[in-house]
């Protein structure tokens, strides 16, 4: 194994802790979620969309380790990272001036967890 493809996997393996840890954290924060759910108006089809997003995170953590599906794993959890964005962190429709704050930096966090996501996708092609 060469420096760049053990550096790229140890980066994989940093990315797959987080959002393996995240689901796991997810799961036992699930009522916080499922009231998110309902604060935006989607309390219906909450609690299948969280477990959606729980099996996409999932998955696409383990796909990320593989080296030869790394690329989809990569996409799913851009793709989980930037709907979980679009539903939540929405920041311009919070009032509390904190909140507003938080998301806005959650958001572009996420913005440049994609982009080292994608760095490490690349480097499996």
């Amino acid at each position: 194994m060469t420096t760049p493809e053990l550096l790229n996997l140890v980066g994989r393996i940093g990315v797959a802790f987080y959002f393996l840890w995240s689901v796991q954290f997810n799961i036992a924060a699930r009522g916080h979620h499922y009231a998110e759910f309902q604060r935006i108006g989607l309390g219906g089809p909450g609690k299948l969309l969280f477990a959606a997003g729980i099996a996409i995170s999932f998955l696409g953590s383990l796909l990320l380790l593989y080296t030869p599906t790394a690329w989809i794993g990569a996409a799913l959890l851009i793709v989980f990272t930037f709907a979980s964005d679009a539903l939540f962190h929405r920041y311009w429709t919070y009032e509390d001036p904190g909140e507003v704050v938080m998301h806005k930096f959650f958001l572009v966090e996420h913005i440049a967890l994609a982009g080292g996501i994608l760095g490490l996708a690349a480097g499996t092609l």
